[in-house]
This record gives C-alpha cells, structure tokens and sequence, in this order.
C-alpha cells in the first residue's frame, strides 16, 4: 500500500501559532533579565517554566532550540579559540550570567571555533555521571571535536577547590576515552580568570 506523503498540514501541527508564541516569549522574559540567557536555560529550568504539563516542556524545548540554531551559528562559528583569554573575553562578551555561580559548556568544532553553549543546570553538576553524561552527549549531538568547562562566579575567590580540580580531571580522562578533548576548565569572574591548563591541571 502506498505511504502517506508527509504534507504541510502535519507539519503545522508542531509549530506553535503567533499567539501561542507571543504568550510563550512573554512568560519567558518574566524568568530572565536579558534576551541571551533564553539559550542558556537548563532542562530543569525549561520544565519549570512550562509547569507540569510533559507536550509544553516538549514544545518550549523545540522553540527555544530552533530560535537558537536560527539567531547564533553564524556568529559562533567566526570566533576562534586560540588561548584561555579568548574563552574569557568571549563569555564577558556574549553571555549574560543569571545568578551568582554559573557553568557553562563551550564546544568547539575541529578548527577550534566555537559551535555550542549550553549552561550546565545545578542539579547536573552535583553528580559525576550526570555531568559527565550531559557534557559529552552536548558536544556529541553537536559534532564537537572539543569542549571547554567555565564557571563563571559574579564575584570573589577564583581559586578552585580540590574536589573541582579532581571533578575537572575526571571529565577530562571521560573525554580521551570517547575521543573528545576537554582542552581545558576555567574559573572566571568579570575582572580576573583561572586556567586549568595554564596551572597544568588538565
């Protein structure tokens, strides 16, 4: 029996309508203070803002995903990373932080431009496997050759504990293992920053 062709109309059903979408864009900017920090929200985050309901998460994912990949590409994409200043100044640039500690993941294609951010949640830090699973599968999905760890604090000490160091090492040792280089891990507040690689941690 000959299939179905997949028509427009099947297509519609998963876009949301403009009013739809108004709403969404309005609830969102109640939960951040700049436009930038939509594509840094974490799954937790996204499920919390949608509410109970498991097709609204679904749909919020999928919209800010495609607003993503239409508004930043390009723009990544043209910024090489050449030493853990580019990394610094980049993030100082470009990302607006939303609380007082923030984790960010950095993936970098082969040429080592920056292709990805995604902001690691709380909850996924606290856990090795966790965030391991969620760093690699990131720069997996996104055909990373590379990544880079940076925790952003709004201020104070940029000295890490030894259980970050060992944390950072461990990822690091995860990524050989799948063959993507976690080139370094970098503390950073907006006037000071420290590498990992640059004290020969990693």
């Amino acid at each position: 029996m000959r299939k179905q062709p997949f028509t427009s109309k099947a297509l519609h059903q998963h876009i949301l309508k403009e009013a739809q979408l108004v709403d969404t864009l309005d609830a969102l900017m109640t939960q951040v203070s700049h436009p930038q920090q939509l594509s840094a929200l974490s799954e937790s985050e996204i499920m919390r803002i949608a509410g109970s309901s498991n097709i609204n998460t679904k749909e919020l994912k999928a919209t800010l995903q495609l607003a993503n990949l239409l508004a930043v590409p390009q723009r990544l994409q043209r910024f090489t990373v050449r030493l853990p200043r580019d990394v610094v100044q980049y993030c100082r640039d470009n990302i607006a932080i939303s609380s007082d500690r923030n984790t960010f993941l950095i993936g970098l294609n082969t040429k080592n431009m920056i292709s990805t951010i995604k902001r690691m949640g709380d909850d996924t830090i606290q856990s090795l496997s966790s965030y391991q699973r969620a760093v690699f599968s990131h720069l997996i999905i996104h055909k990373c050759a590379s990544g880079i760890l940076v925790h952003w604090r709004s201020a104070g000490d940029i000295n890490p504990s030894q259980e970050q160091i060992s944390l950072s090492k461990q990822i690091a040792d995860a990524g050989d293992v799948v063959g993507i280089s976690i080139l370094d891990a970098i503390v950073m507040t907006d006037t000071d920053y420290l590498s990992f690689k640059e004290r020969v941690w990693l």
